[in-house]
């Protein structure tokens, strides 16, 4: 396997994994969903464990497995951003609501 068919690969492994995040963002249902943490977890474990001894083994460098990682971990704290504002803004609204 060359290193452009090994990045490829490890590419698409990513994208699904940023799939997922992106289904999950749409619907905004982390608290409802707590499968959705373990799920994204063990994907995101495994992606860097294939990035890891991709690296090893010299199919690409460590610049471009962080680089892939990091796309990753931004998309789910942006998940997670709207999450908690959302949270955020419903119990404000309780409060609110109660006080009146």
């Amino acid at each position: 396997m060359n290193d452009s068919k090994t990045v490829g690969v490890l590419e698409k492994n990513a994208d699904n994994i940023y799939q997922l995040i992106l289904r999950q963002k749409e619907h905004l249902c982390l608290a409802q969903c707590p499968a959705f943490e373990e799920v994204i977890d063990t994907q995101l474990f495994g992606l860097s464990k294939q990035l890891d001894f991709a690296v090893q083994i010299g199919k690409i460098d460590d610049d471009k497995s962080h680089e892939i990682l990091n796309h990753l971990e931004k998309a789910l704290n942006e998940v997670y951003q709207e999450n908690y504002e959302i949270i955020k803004k419903e119990k404000l609204n309780e409060t609110t609501k109660t006080t009146d």
